[in-house]
């Protein structure tokens, strides 16, 4: 039974062990940057932008495309021979007078008289006349169908081609500085809550100890109400702390279990999923090598944007420019067509827009835009200078504040020794020790928060530089 129960307990404590995680702000960080939500977005914008780069590759390729159709019209074509049928009947009657009158000067010598001319004409009109159609005759049926393949192969574009397979391989670069960002901002998120983790290990350890003083304390009193040396009131007091001691470290344990769904949440995990992170604030605050140079994604971003916009300039003036193709066409069915076109064709063929009021307003438009680019990335690059600067000066302040606060809870613990000493004597009450013991953890939430703005300040400045891992040099 003994070897069962030792086994059930090592089952038990293995089986804990692995299914509460113990998290690094590293792992946490690794975890976050393969499941949350922004990065996943920033990597499929990106893998779109590579596609449409991909497919841009191929734009200086020949067109192919099938071109085939159905048409009904209203009704047949046809020719109107009554609109040209007094020309034809004239032209072919002076024609008729023509010849006769040559044939009969080329036998006699003379010409025929103007009476037989006359009535050559007249006779000539009224048979052209008597036979010639009095309908307008149908040359094509009112259905047909055709069918035949365009080849399209651009030979000169103006510089089109070129600056749409720039702009696809700026926008993939702009991906690549938005993943950047998003990833850095991510980094620098979960470092900010697991700081805020660790800060709250560190106040409910020492709210542990407070609390215990505080179960001492009303114990101590206790025993000294029962041999009637204070009055009720003194043992109310301590019991009345210890309470608050209670309800201080409930409010700690739920904040930091509200701070490690948070922390879950961004790293892409089920809320369910067990995580216990036990890590508490390094009281050793050491100030990092600053340094003057930056690497801010944002910054990179902006930069990729006005390169973008640069070649959307050059698109833009490019329109100006003609456009030169060869063009093939070979037509399989046209048999039923109006008029029989030839079965193939090829040629050569240039567009270009001569006038388009738009143009000069679209090209000032897209020079603006590249100016616009500029002065983002000049007052984002001071934003991100005034930033390092006052995150350097707060670094070294809070390290002196912490400093302070240290050497202050320091000489609270002194106190309270005191304090509680003098009480054994009978020479403070009770109430006092509470007291000494409610301002000894004070002095310690003032420490451990310094502490806290001082990590704070330190991940924010690492990221500000566009080096929000660093902080995974100074906190485990």
């Amino acid at each position: 039974m003994s070897i069962k129960k030792t086994s059930l307990s090592l089952f038990l404590m293995l089986s804990a062990k692995i299914f509460c995680q113990q998290f690094s702000l590293k792992y946490c960080i690794e975890k976050a940057q393969q499941n949350n939500t922004v990065i996943k977005l920033a990597e499929q914008s990106l893998e779109t932008r590579q596609k449409l780069m991909a497919a841009g590759k191929n734009n200086g390729l020949p067109k192919l495309d099938l071109l085939a159709g159905y048409n009904y019209i209203g009704e047949p074509l046809r020719i109107n021979l009554q609109q040209i049928k007094d020309g034809v009947a004239e032209g072919s009657a002076n024609q008729a007078v023509y010849s006769a009158n040559t044939v009969y000067q080329q036998i006699t010598g003379n010409p025929l008289s103007q009476q037989v001319q006359d009535v050559i004409y007249q006779t000539s009109k009224d048979i052209i006349g008597a036979v010639y159609p009095n309908y307008n005759p149908e040359i094509t049926k009112q259905s047909y169908f055709l069918a035949g393949v365009v080849v399209r192969q651009p030979i000169y574009l103006g510089g089109k081609l070129k600056s749409s397979r720039k702009l696809s391989e700026e926008q993939v670069k702009s991906g690549e500085a938005n993943l950047e960002s998003s990833k850095d901002l991510t980094a620098y998120n979960i470092a900010l809550q697991y700081i805020q983790v660790m800060y709250l290990n560190s106040m409910i350890d020492k709210q542990k100890n407070s609390l215990e003083s505080l179960q001492k304390n009303e114990a101590y009193a206790g025993n000294l109400l029962k041999a009637e040396i204070i009055p009720p009131y003194q043992k109310n007091w301590a019991d009345i702390a210890k309470m608050q001691g209670e309800t201080n470290l409930k409010n700690l344990t739920m904040e930091k279990e509200n701070a490690l769904y948070i922390l879950k949440d961004m790293m892409g995990i089920p809320l369910d999923e067990p995580v216990e992170i036990t890590e508490k604030l390094n009281e050793s605050a050491e100030i990092p090598v600053f340094s003057s140079e930056s690497a801010n994604t944002d910054v990179k971003l902006l930069q990729s944007k006005k390169a973008e916009a640069e070649t959307g300039l050059d698109i833009t003036k490019s329109l100006s420019r003609p456009n030169v193709f060869a063009i093939g066409n070979v037509q399989f069915f046209r048999k039923d067509l109006p008029v029989i076109t030839p079965p193939w064709l090829v040629g050569i063929e240039m567009q270009w827009t001569l006038f388009d009021p738009e143009r000069r307003s679209k090209n000032l438009a897209s020079q603006s835009l590249v100016k616009e680019a500029d002065l983002l990335i000049e007052q984002k690059q001071k934003s991100v200078n005034l930033a390092t600067k006052i995150a350097e000066n707060k670094l070294i302040s809070l390290k002196e504040q912490s400093e302070t606060f240290n050497a202050s809870r320091k000489q609270a613990y002194t106190t309270t020794e005191m304090i509680r000493k003098r009480m054994e004597n009978s020479l403070s009450s009770i109430k006092d020790v509470n007291d000494a013991l409610q301002l000894q953890y004070e002095t310690e939430k003032l420490y451990y928060t310094s502490l806290l703005a001082y990590q704070t300040a330190l991940a924010t400045y690492f990221y500000i530089t566009g080096n929000p891992e660093n902080i995974t040099n100074y906190i485990p």
